[in-house]
């Protein structure tokens, strides 16, 4: 009878840390996206430097460009809650690497993290499975 106890609470355990690292996994996601979505937009305000009073093609989506003429390189910056401010190419672009840096420091810690729980996973599995034979539940 303990031995089940034991194994009840280990395969709780199990399902907690799949059900972490899984929550952990799709968060890693989120963020290789949005550090993607950054990168591209640095190089974009990087690629306008010197290009004022120039045409260029602008993409808005599904392989589709319009023609623009660049009045300035002062960017439009969203600062969040619906909010935006004026700032120079030479900000926003300081702005998007800190953020890249910050967003890539954030992966490496959940990284980490997702590294731990599966380790925990890979070690106490063994246990749980010969619990469960010993139970004749396997």
């Amino acid at each position: 009878m303990e031995n089940n106890k034991k194994l009840e609470q280990m395969i709780a355990e199990l399902n907690q840390l799949q059900q972490q690292g899984e929550a952990i996994a799709n968060q890693v996601e989120q963020l290789n996206l949005s550090l993607t979505d950054i990168k591209s937009a640095s190089e974009a305000l990087k690629g306008i430097e010197g290009s004022v009073g120039k045409e260029l093609l602008i993409p808005v989506g599904a392989g589709c460009f319009i023609n623009a003429e660049l009045k300035s390189e002062n960017i439009i910056v969203g600062v969040g809650a619906e909010v935006a401010v004026k700032k120079s190419r030479e900000e926003t672009v300081e702005k998007l690497e800190k953020e890249t840096k910050e967003v890539q420091e954030l992966i490496t810690t959940l990284t980490n993290q997702l590294d731990k729980i599966n380790e925990m996973i890979a070690t106490q599995r063994p246990e749980a499975e010969r619990l469960m034979r010993e139970s004749g539940l396997q």
